[in-house]
């Protein structure tokens, strides 16, 4: 029952242990349950701010105000939140760091792509705060009730 909630348990065959200092694995956004969902969305939504402004070239051609509505924009700044985790972590070799920036120029290139490719209407960043809050509130909604679904057997 917690896998409904939680999402899918790790995909590491069951006789591997996880060692006791490592990262958690990345996070495939689609099969997360509400309660991982709901963690994740706001850790996911801290991020981009941050790195938006870290990154002042990651404009609304890049990164629009309304990413957060798009699958394909919500796992690609998922991938890369996680690569720089992982790069940046105390079992990561000196070089990862140069590979996330490379990583960052590549996904990048994605994501202006991406978003020109969206055609969605929305302004740069006509989105506020309270429009996030109720497009989280509403995805994880539906994941409870795809989980009580799946519960149920239907």
């Amino acid at each position: 029952m917690t896998d409904l909630l939680d999402g899918p348990a790790s995909s590491a065959p069951a006789v591997r242990e996880k060692a006791p200092n490592a990262s958690p694995p990345p996070l495939h956004w689609p099969s997360l349950g509400p309660f991982v969902a709901e963690r994740a969305w706001v850790e996911l939504l801290t991020w981009v701010d941050e790195l938006r402004t870290r990154y002042r070239g990651l404009d609304s051609y890049v990164v629009p105000g309304c990413w957060y509505q798009h699958e394909a924009l919500v796992m690609t700044l998922q991938a890369l939140k996680d690569h720089e985790r992982l790069a940046y972590g105390s079992d990561a070799p000196a070089t990862a760091a140069t590979d996330w920036h490379r990583a960052l120029r590549d996904v990048t290139a994605m994501l202006r792509q991406f978003t020109s490719d969206l055609r969605c209407g929305h302004g740069p960043d006509d989105v506020s705060s309270e429009q996030v809050d109720q497009f989280v509130s509403r995805d994880i909604a539906r994941r409870r009730r795809r989980a009580a679904t799946v519960a149920l057997g239907q």
